[in-house]
Formats: C-alpha cells, sequence, structure tokens
C-alpha cells in the first residue's frame, strides 16, 4: 500500500570533470537490475541533473517504509557493482550529513497543478547561485497566481530546492514550451541578479533503453587471475547490454604466451559466470590471435568491447567486417582500489621492458660485420600488462626475474647487463639474443648502443636529460596486435648484406639525431626508415595482416615500426596526436639511491 503523499527529495554531489563524459554514458546503459531494484523500492520518479561539475537528484518515493525500502536497496548485488562504477566518479561534498553520500537539499517551495495531471511529462532543471538573504522557506503568495502559471506554462508541477550555495529548479510541462519569461520572473522573485541556467538531463528511471535491453554485449580474454581490474572492465561493459564474455583456452593461451594459465579454463569460466553483471560465459575453440570467430557467429553481438591495452586493428577490422560496433573503455580502478593486471599479481615486478627505436638487429654480429651503427633503446616501466612474446625483451626480462626476482639491483649498469646477458646466453646456446635486450632492460633512459660486428657494444652513449625523455613520452605511444605465435622465427628467407646493414645505420643514426634536437617529423620520418631497413633484411618480420593493421594509422603518424623482431606484439607511431585505442609509456629514469 502507498503513501497518499509521496516524498520528494533533492540532493546534489559533485562529479569529476575528467569522467563526466563517461558518467553520461553509463547512465544511458544504465544495468536492467539496477532499474528495476529502483522501481520494486517505490521510487516512482528519479532523474539526475549535471551542470557545471554539480549533479542535481529529483527522486519522488511513494511507498510507506523509507527506510526500510532504502535498505533492501543498499543490500543489492546488482546496485553495489552499479555504485562500485559510479562512486569513484563523484566528489561528496563537505556539507553532507555523517551518513550521506549525496548531499540533500531543502525542498524550499513547491506546487502541483491537477488540470495538467495527465499527458506526456517533460522534465527540465535548472540552477543559479543562492541569493543572498533566502528566507528558510518561501512565504505564502510568495509567486502571486501560481495557478494561472500552471496553466500559462502547461506545467505539471514547480519544486525549488535550496542547498548550500545553489538553488535548483525542478519543473515537469506537458508540452516543449519557452520558458524564459518564467524562468525570469522566477529570478526577480528570489531577488537574483542571475538568470537560471538550464542542466543537462543524465538520468530518468523511465529513461528505459528498451533498444539497449534488447542488445548484446561482447567481451574477450584469459582472465586468468580474476582480480579488481577485470571486475570493473566487466560491469561497464554490461551496461551496453547482455554481457557474453568468451575466455581463450588453455592450449590456446599456452601456444601465445609460452605458459599456461595458472587457472585452468573451467575455473576461469565458474568465477566469470558467477559475476552478477555477465549474462554468459563459454571458452573459444578458435586458434591463434582471433580465436573467438565461433563464438562471435553463435552470439551474433551487436557490439564488442575492449579495454585501452587489449585494442588491436585486427579485431576492429573483424568488427567492421561483421556489422558490429566497436568500442574502447579506458582502464579506471574501483575507489580506493590500485590499477590491477595479472602480471602484478604474479609478482610485483618493477623489473622493466625494452623498446628499440632504431637499428634493432645491428646488435648480431651477423648483420654489424656488414657495416656498423647503433641500436636506440629505452627502458620502459611496466605499467601496463605488456603483451609476452611482443619483441619488447620479454623473454631477457623473464631471465633477469629469474637472476633478480623484482628488481633490478644497484651498480654499475653495464656490469649488471653483462651479468644479464651471460646468464641468458650460457655456453653452447646456439642463438644468442642480443645483447640490446639486456642492455635496454638494465640501462635506464635512453641509450645509443654502438656495434661494430661484436656481440657488445663498442661505445654506449646514454641521455638522461628529462627533457628529451619526456618529449618521446609525448610523442611515442604503441597499439597492440598481440602476441607473436610460438611457431614464428624472423630467421628465414633473409637477405643480409652491406646495403641493408648501411641503410639500417644510417636511419638509426638520423633517428638519434631527431630525438636529440627534438624533431619530431625528422624522428618519425628515421623511425619509419630503420623498420623499412629491417624488413628489407628480414621479410618474414611482417605479412599482410600485419601490413594491414600498420596502413590503418599511417595518416595520424610521421613514423611507424614493429616492437622488436616483428610478427605480432605492437606498433609503434611517432605522433604528435592523440590515437584512440593507444598505449603510452613510461621511461625509466636513473636510479637516485
Amino acid at each position: 500500500m502507498n503513501i497518499e503523499t509521496p516524498q520528494v527529495t533533492g540532493s546534489i554531489i559533485g562529479l569529476k570533470k575528467e569522467f563526466e563524459d563517461r558518467y553520461i554514458a553509463l547512465h544511458k546503459h544504465t544495468f536492467p537490475a539496477v532499474l528495476d531494484r529502483i522501481q520494486r523500492s517505490n521510487i516512482s520518479d528519479y532523474s539526475i541533473f549535471l551542470h557545471n561539475g554539480i549533479l542535481f537528484s529529483h527522486m519522488v518515493y511513494s511507498g510507506n517504509d523509507f527506510d526500510a525500502d532504502m535498505a533492501l536497496m543498499g543490500s543489492d548485488k546488482s546496485t553495489q557493482e552499479w555504485w562500485k562504477i559510479t562512486d569513484p566518479m563523484q566528489l561528496p561534498f563537505d556539507s553532507r550529513a555523517g551518513n550521506e553520500w549525496w548531499t540533500k537539499t531543502t525542498l524550499w517551495f513547491t506546487a502541483g497543478f491537477d488540470q495538467q495531471a495527465s499527458g506526456r511529462c517533460i522534465r527540465e532543471a535548472y540552477t543559479l547561485p543562492l541569493p543572498y538573504g533566502l528566507p528558510e522557506t518561501a512565504p505564502d503568495f510568495h509567486f502571486g497566481d501560481i495557478a494561472f502559471w500552471g496553466t500559462t506554462y502547461d506545467l505539471k508541477c514547480l519544486r525549488i530546492f535550496k542547498g548550500v550555495n545553489d538553488i535548483f529548479i525542478y519543473l515537469e510541462t506537458t508540452k516543449p514550451t519557452e520558458h524564459s519569461f518564467l524562468l525570469d520572473i522566477i529570478s526577480r522573485v528570489l531577488e537574483s541578479e542571475t538568470v537560471p541556467v538550464q542542466m543537462t538531463e543524465v538520468f530518468h528511471t523511465e529513461s528505459r533503453n528498451t533498444e539497449k535491453s534488447a542488445q548484446k554485449a561482447f567481451v574477450t580474454g584469459c582472465f586468468d587471475l580474476l582480480h579488481s581490474g577485470h571486475v570493473a572492465f566487466l560491469q561497464e561493459a554490461a551496461t551496453y547490454g547482455d554481457l557474453y564474455v568468451s575466455i581463450g583456452s588453455d592450449n590456446n593461451v599456452h601456444q601465445l604466451k609460452g605458459r599456461f594459465p595458472v587457472n585452468n579454463q573451467d575455473e576461469r569460466k565458474y568465477m566469470i559466470s558467477s559475476l552478477a553483471c555477465v549474462k554468459d560465459c563459454m571458452v573459444n575453440t578458435g586458434w591463434g590471435l582471433i580465436d573467438y570467430v565461433n563464438e562471435l557467429n553463435e552470439v551474433q553481438p551487436d557490439i564488442f568491447l575492449v579495454n585501452e591495452d587489449g585494442h588491436t586493428p585486427a579485431k576492429q577490422l573483424l568488427c567492421e567486417k561483421m556489422g558490429i560496433k566497436y568500442h574502447i573503455l579506458k582502464r579506471i580502478p574501483h575507489a580506493n582500489l590500485p590499477v590491477r593486471s595479472t602480471t602484478a599479481l604474479r609478482t610485483e615486478c618493477t623489473i622493466p621492458f625494452r623498446i628499440d627505436l632504431a637499428g634493432g638487429w645491428l646488435d648480431q654480429p651477423f648483420v654489424s660485420m656488414h657495416f656498423p651503427g647503433p641500436v636506440i633503446t629505452i627502458s620502459i616501466e611496466p605499467t601496463i600488462d605488456f603483451n609476452d612474446r611482443s619483441g619488447m625483451a620479454s623473454s631477457t626480462r623473464r631471465k633477469a626475474i629469474s637472476l633478480w626476482r623484482n628488481e633490478i639491483p644497484h651498480g654499475d649498469y653495464e656490469h649488471l647487463a653483462r651479468i644479464l646477458f651471460s646468464f641468458e646466453n650460457p655456453p653452447g646456446t646456439k642463438e644468442i639474443s642480443g645483447s640490446q635486450d639486456s642492455l635496454g632492460i638494465v640501462l635506464p633512459g635512453l641509450n645509443k648502443l654502438n656495434y661494430k660486428g661484436g656481440y657488445w657494444p663498442d661505445e654506449i652513449n646514454p641521455v638522461f636529460d628529462e627533457q628529451v625523455l619526456s618529449w618521446i613520452e609525448k610523442h611515442l605511444c604503441l597499439i597492440s596486435l598481440g602476441p607473436r605465435e610460438q611457431s614464428y622465427s624472423p630467421l628465414i628467407n633473409t637477405r643480409i648484406d652491406k646495403d641493408g646493414a648501411k641503410a639500417l645505420a644510417d636511419a638509426a643514426n638520423d633517428c638519434w639525431n631527431a630525438i636529440i634536437d627534438q624533431d619530431v617529423r625528422a624522428f618519425g620520418n628515421a623511425f619509419r626508415r630503420s623498420f623499412e631497413a629491417q624488413i628489407a633484411m628480414f621479410p618474414n618480420m611482417v605479412d599482410e595482416e600485419i601490413m594491414n593493421s600498420i596502413n590503418q594509422y599511417k595518416d595520424k603518424a610521421w613514423g611507424w615500426k614493429l616492437s622488436g623482431a616483428g610478427g605480432g606484439g605492437y606498433i609503434i607511431l611517432i605522433t604528435d596526436v592523440p590515437v584512440e585505442g593507444s598505449t603510452q609509456v613510461k621511461i625509466r629514469r636513473k636510479n637516485t639511491l
């Protein structure tokens, strides 16, 4: 049984500027279970509006036990998951009561208009600074003949809420009516010199996206060692429709990453299926990087969602061919929780990765014996779960972890790099790993490694200048291609000669000079020429699919190459504009202790 007079409340909270677009998008795709819980908690009308970083909510409660209904909402699992997504985006005000998240406002004036009780309802909200000396409650007949207003402006209701610093005007009309004169009158009655500003409607309980409820959302991944980052991603993905999760099989993960998952596919499927936001979970039946084609055909999703570091051109192209929307989500952890990755859960390891900017292969004597030249490297902090077998010296990094566990010890950098190089290449090793891998990991900053036909460089030129390192970080980004397959080898059909080695050396020297001069166009040009010289000698580094992926970004960058010896990993771009779906890197600085 409902009470005769509904309870009307208004509340406010801040919204972090960087989350505005995402907050609005989320509320266009609210969890269906959250909407159902709102209705079952006897909230008959709930709206949220936004202006200038402030959210204003208008709520009508039609039940007979408000505290009990709110307790049921607070204990609802889907609602709790929703709040975990939205709470980190909000900024509560200091003026709120001790047990409040949103700050309650005072319903200062309210008027209903029975003659307009039926018909279409249009909701609008306006705000203006709190006028000086405004009384605590509106005096009788403060607004004159209010019934005349209702008829003139097709009003269903007019409510004014008083906050600590602002006034919030909420009105409902039956027609899209011009309200500027009405608002001017309200402003004058309130003795305010400010004209009310319209707020943007973010959410309403009746604004159920029926198209969304029928939509299917699809994500794929390994999801080993399930952590808060996985859950945050899946919860947000579920706001776009019924969520179907497709996980990699144990055998395919092994052939891609060189190791089996810690949790087998049955256990991973069980854990994913247990999440309230997941409609269904399945194990991929395909092979290779795109192992989920069969599952895509089975589910026929409307939208395919990836994280920033899970985006690849191949995924995007596949979705375009199949007519599936493709959307990239940003990695944002829950409130007060650290950014998590599976790598971080395996070990809190600070040992860096390596990117060779130019000249890669000259660290091998069978190349630099034809013509000497440099390899340009940067040491990269493990800020994300970088792909294994990506050409970023991940195999050498695993040797470093075996040798030193979680961090590179203090000491002479070159000496430590020699220890790592010897550890990775013991006597009897048939294919010697290039020393740029161990040097690129151990040496901080930017380094020019000059090779003259030996396994170790004759000279090392380091750069620790903060301006130069920050400049590189600003202009370099990664696009994931996924890891190289186990069977990949670049040492097939090679064409190594003096001309090829010289072209590679010349491009690397030009790349170095462009970086020192901080000339992004010259940097990109030399960067691209170095890559072209590499694939001229090692054509197996690329294939048609990889080149098609690179072609998607040529109009966005001054230069491009693959990480390491190619065959997968990452496209590295030199650009001066943001590239959607790309990952920025953090260069490791010199130790200060």
